[in-house]
């Protein structure tokens, strides 16, 4: 399965907030992989990616110390739902959702998915 860059970008972010990688490697990995999102026309890759923008200009505008960015960008990590296109369910002909709720404490680990 390929993921959207949102996934990405919450994986990269889990990854910081979990003190993995220092903030310097998160922006540069950040910065290109979301340069041309809007290109993606996928409105929810691009309302996170302005919002971690956001955060990170603050941040550097002397807003927000490091513990108070960290505290603005957990919640894009610990709670959020991927919806699927409907796929066929072949076993009884109908085309069903398919929901994945992903939760944490700062990983993007799946822990249930099932059809709604």
């Amino acid at each position: 399965m390929e993921y959207s860059l949102g996934i990405e970008i919450r994986e990269k972010l889990a990854s910081y907030l979990a003190g993995e990688i220092p903030l310097h490697c998160f922006e540069d990995w950040f910065v290109p992989a979301s340069w041309n999102v809007v290109k993606s026309k996928n409105q929810a890759d691009i309302n996170l990616v302005y919002e971690i923008e956001l955060w990170l200009a603050e941040f550097s505008g002397g807003f927000w110390n490091e513990d108070e960015l960290k505290n603005l960008l957990r919640p894009l990590v610990e709670n959020y739902q991927v919806i699927l296109a409907p796929i066929p369910d072949f076993q009884n002909g109908s085309n069903e959702q398919v929901e994945m709720w992903l939760m944490s404490q700062v990983s993007s680990h799946i822990l249930y998915a099932g059809a709604s």
